[in-house]
């Protein structure tokens, strides 16, 4: 980023906040970036307004052209005062847009990697038009080379294909499109208040280079053209509401969708929906299909339009002819998919956060489909809870269905209208505030991170909550997610220090290649593998392995000194390697997904282990951890998530802990002396 957008974009901020000693770098870098973009939405309404005195002709579609010299001179004066009234509007819209990254960017690394993610690469012309003769100053612009070449009609005589190369296309269309769909419940029955704060959301997501796609939902009550009167006139209101705070606006399609030979919805034609997209239009559809067999519009139920729509986006819908040749259609393949990427799927509803019984909050924040999909199900259909809603399992049934059709870097967002509307409560809120902690809007949050709102192996304790019922988020964030194998399975063989046979690393079970590379990329050390083996193969408690050895967990039973290897009562469980790779790090939730299997199912009773003192990740270690202890004359930090160990001179259970991690030698083939 050049010196000279950075100068701007602190000037351009100066009529926004006061100085913020707590202010997020991250949130600056992308406030940065956001500024240096030559992008009408950030700037003010001045730079994007068209200018009336410029020498440049300007189209306008609602009226004349106007000449430019009356119509600076002639301006009536209440046309002067609107126009001050929507910079000043703009200027607020700005200030509260920035306001809600300062409080949704987490941290720079998510920061830089969401512009990495979403950054546009240069346009190139489509349109190359070598100079055909050499001009200067007083001669004649004129092109004689249609003169004497070819006929000008037909060479510029249009010629009808239904696909042409990427070449071929516009650069608007060469260029990746991001979109987040949405399907919104319940319209018609939020208030001004609530649809104004979601239609700021939405102007926010495409105003950071995710433009979104609404489907309306609403309750099965009318049937026929009553129904669909209704959706129209409540795609309307939401449309109305995002024209008042977006420049670019939205639009109502309702003649998108169509019915397939084999009766299932489908995008009619391709343009209708992509062209307000390309444009920063935010799309509403109306979930209404046409018939050709009935000729009739049909209405379909909300979850149809956006498989139908996730279909099409997807580039699935794709039907070449039979006569289509195989390097042809390969490329318009490839192209197809360059051109949208979806990346989110997001649901607003008011029955908010997949309900759990078993975590302490009772909510999922995080769901790993791969992993948790059919326990899920299950839970919420036998549920005799009043919290848990049919809506609940048909909402995670949609992200399966959709997130199976994406690239595994899609992700969805299950969240309630009043956490989606926040934007508009963080206007009215001092941003230089200290002291306190402002509420994230989940939609911001999820797209500039890809995480949850907060992680989701992060106890409740730790969410400033004085009850530990009150969760801190009505939203869920689920991914397609990888599977999860825990060796042994503890609902087969639970993890005790009596169960025998114990397992061994070289069982055939277990990749040693691909678990010794996953450690030493994650510790970016060299095992010594077989002093390693030397030392666990006869303690491993278990292993767990998330996705393609993306991350993992080794976990042993250990002896403190003076304790005899049969005295099982105490033998300490202990965390010995817990590795995520290094692309994998940040994102995706793997860490996440490791250690909640580790503290909630193999070891619910606790387990310990030990870090540098000066690890960076003892940060994210302290969080989750029930209590540290820094062991004397030595650098490790010893950590436990064991309830109820604090007193370290009365508790037997504490001493065995210090004693295995002061003790345990390290097995690095480096040769280094640190401590890792």
């Amino acid at each position: 980023m050049t010196q000279t957008a950075l100068t701007r974009s602190t000037t351009s901020l100066k009529g926004y906040y006061l100085p913020n000693p707590n202010r997020n770098v991250a949130a600056d870098i992308l406030r940065t970036y956001l500024l240096s973009k030559p992008t009408p939405s950030l700037c003010s309404y001045r730079s994007y307004r068209p200018r009336l005195y410029s020498s440049q002709a300007t189209h306008r579609s609602d009226g004349p052209d106007r000449s430019p010299g009356p119509s600076v001179e002639l301006l009536p004066e209440n046309e002067g005062r609107s126009s001050f009234e929507r910079r000043s509007r703009q200027r607020l819209a700005n200030k509260e847009f920035f306001t809600s990254l300062l409080s949704s960017a987490a941290t720079k690394r998510d920061a830089k990697a969401f512009i990495s993610r979403l950054k546009s690469p240069t346009k190139t012309s489509s349109l190359k038009h070598p100079p055909s003769t050499t001009s200067t100053k007083g001669q004649s612009q004129v092109n004689l080379d249609d003169l004497f070449g070819p006929s000008r009609a037909v060479e510029a005589s249009p010629v009808f294909t239904q696909f042409e190369k990427e070449s071929g296309q516009t650069a608007e269309e060469q260029e990746t499109l991001h979109v987040a769909l949405l399907k919104i419940s319940n319209v018609s029955s939020m208030s001004d208040d609530i649809l104004g704060g979601i239609a700021k959301t939405l102007s926010s997501l495409a105003r950071l280079s995710m433009v979104p796609c609404v489907v309306l939902e609403e309750p099965e009550q009318l049937a026929g053209t009553t129904r669909h009167e209704h959706l129209r006139q409540t795609a309307d209101r939401l449309v109305t509401a995002i024209d008042s705070v977006s420049e670019f606006g939205g639009r109502r399609l309702d003649n998108v969708l169509s019915f397939d030979s084999d009766d299932r919805a489908r995008v009619f034609i391709r343009k209708i929906l992509t062209r307000p997209l390309r444009r920063s239009k935010i799309p509403v559809v109306v979930p209404i299909a046409y018939s050709e067999e009935r000729q009739l519009a049909v209405s379909v139920t909300a979850d149809e339009a956006v498989l139908a729509l996730t279909r099409e986006l997807a580039g699935l819908d794709f039907k070449p002819r039979t006569d289509e040749h195989p390097e042809k259609l390969a490329e318009k393949l490839i192209t197809l998919h360059k051109q949208i990427s979806l990346d989110r799927i997001i649901v607003i509803d008011e029955t908010g956060a997949i309900p759990s019984t078993k975590s302490i909050d009772r909510k999922h924040v995080f769901v790993n489909l791969d992993q948790e999909y059919s326990t899920m199900q299950e839970e919420l259909r036998s549920s005799t809870d009043g919290v848990v809603s049919p809506k609940h399992a048909s909402n995670l049934k949609l992200f399966r269905d959709t997130l199976k059709m994406l690239p595994h870097s899609a992700s969805g967002l299950l969240t309630t209208p009043l956490e989606a509307a926040n934007t508009a409560r963080a206007s009215n809120e001092d941003v230089s505030n200290v002291g306190t902690r402002r509420q994230k809007n989940p939609l911001i949050h999820n797209l500039l991170t890809d995480k949850p709102a907060y992680s989701s192996s992060l106890p409740t304790r730790r969410l400033g909550h004085d009850n530990p019922l009150v969760s801190a988020t009505s939203s869920t964030f689920i991914k397609l997610g990888m599977p999860l194998v825990m060796l042994p399975h503890p609902d087969v063989q639970p993890w005790t220090a009596a169960g025998k046979p114990r397992l061994k690393l070289t069982d055939p079970s277990i990749d040693l290649d691909r678990l010794t590379y996953l450690i030493e990329d994650s510790f970016n050390r060299k095992l010594d593998v077989d002093a390693y083996l030397k030392r666990v193969n006869d303690r491993i408690a278990g292993v767990i392995i998330a996705g393609e050895y993306e991350g993992g967990a080794i976990l042993t039973w250990e002896t403190p000194q003076g304790v005899s290897d049969g005295d099982t009562d105490r033998l300490v469980p202990y965390l010995d390697k817990f590795a995520v790779l290094k692309k994998s790090q940040g994102a995706g939730g793997v860490a996440d997904i490791v250690f909640n299997a580790m503290v909630r199912t193999c070891f619910p009773n606790g387990v310990c282990w030990r870090s540098r003192k000066d690890n960076p990740v003892n940060k994210w270690y302290f969080e989750r951890s029930g209590g540290t202890w820094k062991i004397p004359e030595t650098n490790w930090t010893m950590f436990w998530t064991t309830p109820g160990l604090s007193d370290p001179d009365k508790s037997q259970t504490f001493l065995d802990y210090e004693s295995v991690c002061r003790n345990i030698q390290p097995t690095w083939a480096d040769g280094k002396t640190i401590p890792d």
